[in-house]
C-alpha cells in the first residue's frame, strides 16, 4: 500500500514538471524554479523505497533546515537595516 502511494505521488510530481515546463515555455522563465524543484522531488520520491535512504533523508532535512534558517536571517537583516 505504501509503495503504491509513493508511486502515485511521484507521478503527481512528474505532472508538476510537465505543467511547469509548458508554463515556463509559454509564459515566463521565472517558473523554471518550479520545474527544477519538481525534478528534485520526483527523484527523492522514487528513491524513498530504497534501503539506507532514511539516513540520507535525515541529513538532507538537517541541511535544508540550516539553509532556510540562514535565508530567514538574511531576509530580516535586509528588511530591518537602517536607511
Amino acid at each position: 500500500m505504501e509503495r503504491d502511494l509513493t508511486l502515485l505521488t511521484a507521478l503527481v510530481a512528474g505532472g508538476v514538471i510537465i505543467v511547469s515546463l509548458l508554463a515556463a515555455i509559454m509564459q515566463r522563465m521565472s517558473l523554471a524554479v518550479i520545474t527544477i524543484l519538481g525534478v528534485l522531488f520526483t527523484v527523492l520520491l522514487l528513491m524513498a523505497g530504497r534501503e539506507g535512504f532514511s539516513r540520507f533523508s535525515e541529513d538532507l532535512e538537517r541541511a535544508a533546515f540550516f539553509v532556510v534558517l540562514a535565508m530567514f536571517m538574511v531576509s530580516f537583516i535586509i528588511l530591518y537595516r537602517p536607511l
